[in-house]
Parts: structure tokens; C-alpha cells; sequence
């Protein structure tokens, strides 16, 4: 049997063409016409097929050779694409390394850094090694910003307190040298150096007040002396104050020969409220009353001393009677009295009985007794105050013998 599509013979049991894959089918017999018949037409299928193979076999090749090359470019592009890739990985793998080396030993650069300003930061003797290197090439600032960190770490440190100091004095920034030695005497009472800078400070701005206040209590006469100048001794009062009842003389003494001035009524005495002491005047008390006297010695820089002062009351006696002797009676021959009184009065006196005055005959010397009775009355009058004793009488009967 053939194959109705192709006409080749079909193998016995077979149910597809082995030549063009057709499913056999079974057909009556046919007659040589119609075999041949369908031959012819099988023929001319089979030439177009063929010519139509060789039609388009140049193009299928074309395509093939098209697509070949094609895929052949592409993967060419692509091992290209993909050797460019491996060489720029390869190329790019030591800068990451050096890279990656760099970032290491920058970050270890910093941590170092950061590390040792740490630690300089707090370090004592680097801070002050940096101010004195800085004070050689005269940037006091920059000194006294590693001075100040300095004493940030030691804050009882005297050196370095000192060594800014110098440096305020240097730029003539008087406060801040005086609060920076004024500190080291706060930690250190003897240390001299404190002292002088900070005499020398008061003494330009001529506050003479704070240099004396700043030796108060000093005890150690090492310190003493560098007030030598500044601190004025106060001025001696005599006679010891109190209640005198006589008139006294005050006498005032200054031990450095200083200007002394006074007053009397308690105010405070200096240059302008006070009287010039005149050791040849010197200063009489004589009246009654209560005297408060206080006084100062003045230097010739203007310092003033303490104030000395005295209060006086001196109270007004009258004095005692006169005595008189021989004290009265009866006499027969001549006779002189002599009469006395108290320091510093006057004897009045009369003989006819009458009271003596300041007008009456004044008692110079023995007086004879005058012939008769009489009575003798005496009057002591104090020449400073006033006052008298009052009158004092006696009676003498003199008549002489015959």
C-alpha cells in the first residue's frame, strides 16, 4: 500500500509514512490511471516544494548566518562586557585595599591624636611647658590661656598663679594681678613676693587705705618690713586720760617725727579737720569740762595713722583757804603774818573786817600786824578758773607794851 500523500510504500503495519509522516489510511485499489494521475500531481507538488526550498533556503541561511553572527557579536559583547567587568573589579580591588589602609591609618592618626591631646589637655606640666614656650615668642595670651588650664589641674598651685600675674603686670591689668596675689597670700600668708606686687599695685593707684588694711594682723616682721614707709605709728597722748581736778597740759609724741594733727571735740582728726600740733604751744586744758582728744601722725606720702585718743574731764575745785600764821591773838610786840595758799591763785585780803575781792590788796609778802584790833580776812582766788576759797578771818589784838 502507498502513502496517499507522498505515493512511497507504506511498510506492512505501519500507520504513519516513513517518508512524510502522514497517517496511513486505507484505500480501495486504484487503476494504473489514477496512480499515474496522482504521480504527475504529486511530482508537481514536490518541484514546487523544491523550488520553493531553493527559494528560500539562501534567506534561511542568510537568517541563520545573520543570527549566528549576531548571537555570536552578542556573546562576544557580553564576554567582553563581562571581561571589562572582572578587569575593572581586578583594577579596582588594590585601590579599595589602599584605600581601606588609608581610612585605617587616618582613623589611628586621629585616635592617636586625639589620644595624646587628651592626654596634654590634661597634663600639668605640659600646660605650663607650653606657657613658657609661648612666653619666649611673647604670645601672653596664648601663655595665659595654658596657665589657666594649668590651674584648672592644680588649683592650690602658687608658681603658676604667679607667673600670671607677672604676666598681668607686664600688660598692666592691675585688677587681675591683684586678685591673683591676693589669692596666693589667701594660700600662702608669708610669701613676700605676693606682698610686694601687691604694695606696688596700691602704691601706683596711691590707695594707701588698702596697704595699710593689707598689713593689718601681720605678725612676721620679715612681712613687716615691706610695709616699712606705709604704716604710720600712732602718736602718744600724755597725760593718762581720766578725771583730773586741775588744769592739765596734753602732750602729744610721735615716735617717727611725723606731722601730728588733733582735735578736741572727738571728731576725726586729719590734714584738713585737725590742728597742727606745735610741741611749744602744746595743748593747755584749762577750763572745766570733758575733753575727748584724738590725734594722728601724717607721713610725707599723706598716709595717716591709726587715731589716738584721750578723754579729759577735768573738774573746777576752789581752792583751799589761805593759811595764815601766826593765826590770831593777842600780841604785845611787833608782829608779821605770813599767808599762803594753793599753786596758781592769788591772796586778796583786808584788815578792817570787810570781804577782799580781786580788787583788794593782793598778798605779796609778810604783812606787820597793825596796832589795835583787827581782823584779818584773806581770799584765794584760783588765776586760771576763778575760783575762791571763800573768805578766811582771823582776829588779831595787838597793843604793846608799855
Amino acid at each position: 500500500m502507498k502513502c496517499i500523500k507522498c505515493g512511497a510504500e507504506l511498510k506492512e503495519g505501519c500507520i504513519y509514512c516513513s517518508v512524510c509522516g502522514r497517517e496511513a489510511q486505507m484505500v480501495p485499489d486504484y487503476s494504473v490511471l489514477e496512480d499515474d494521475y496522482l504521480r504527475s500531481i504529486l511530482k508537481e507538488e514536490n518541484e514546487g516544494k523544491q523550488s520553493n526550498s531553493a527559494d528560500s533556503e539562501p534567506s534561511q541561511k542568510k537568517n541563520a548566518a545573520s543570527g549566528k553572527k549576531k548571537k555570536a557579536k552578542k556573546n562576544a559583547a557580553k564576554k567582553n562586557e563581562t571581561q571589562k567587568n572582572a578587569k575593572q573589579k581586578h583594577n579596582k580591588t588594590p585601590i579599595i585595599v589602599v584605600c581601606i589602609v588609608l581610612v585605617v591609618l587616618i582613623l589611628s592618626g586621629v585616635s592617636a591624636k586625639l589620644y595624646i591631646d587628651y592626654k596634654n589637655a590634661n597634663s600639668y606640666d605640659y600646660q605650663v611647658g607650653m606657657a613658657e614656650n609661648e612666653l619666649i615668642d611673647k604670645n601672653y595670651e596664648s601663655a595665659l590661656n595654658y596657665y589657666s588650664t594649668a590651674l584648672t589641674l592644680e588649683p592650690n598651685d602658687i608658681p603658676v598663679r604667679l607667673a600670671m600675674a607677672d604676666l598681668y603686670m607686664t600688660r598692666k591689668e592691675y585688677d587681675y594681678a591683684r586678685i591673683l596675689f591676693q589669692e596666693v597670700i589667701g594660700l600662702d600668708a608669708s610669701n613676700q613676693t605676693a606682698y610686694k606686687n601687691l604694695i606696688a599695685i596700691y602704691e601706683k593707684e596711691e590707695d594707701y587705705d588698702s596697704i595699710i588694711e593689707l598689713a593689718a594682723g601681720i605678725t612676721d616682721s620679715n612681712i613687716l618690713e615691706l610695709f616699712a614707709g606705709y604704716i604710720v605709728a600712732t602718736p602718744d597722748i600724755t597725760p593718762e586720760a581720766g578725771t583730773h581736778y586741775e588744769y592739765i597740759t596734753v602732750t602729744l609724741f610721735s615716735v617717727e617725727d611725723y606731722d601730728i594733727y588733733y582735735t578736741l571735740d572727738g571728731s576725726e582728726p586729719d590734714t584738713e579737720n585737725g590742728i597742727l600740733y606745735d610741741a611749744k604751744k602744746k595743748i593747755e586744758l584749762e577750763k572745766g569740762g570733758r575733753f575727748e582728744v584724738k590725734a594722728v601722725c601724717c607721713n610725707e606720702k599723706g598716709i595717716l595713722s591709726p587715731v589716738a585718743s584721750a578723754t579729759y574731764v577735768i573738774r573746777e575745785v576752789p581752792p583751799e583757804y589761805a593759811a595764815v600764821s601766826p593765826d590770831g591773838g593777842r600780841i604785845t610786840e611787833t608782829t608779821t603774818v605770813t599767808i599762803t595758799a594753793e599753786e596758781g591763785c592769788s591772796i586778796y585780803y583786808t584788815w578792817d573786817g570787810t570781804d577782799p575781792t580781786d580788787v583788794s590788796a593782793k598778798y605779796e609778802a609778810p604783812l606787820e600786824i597793825p596796832e589795835g584790833n583787827n581782823i584779818l580776812s584773806v581770799l584765794v582766788i584760783n588765776d586760771k578758773s576763778g575760783l575762791d576759797s571763800g573768805v578766811y578771818r582771823t582776829n588779831f589784838i595787838y597793843y604793846p607794851q608799855e
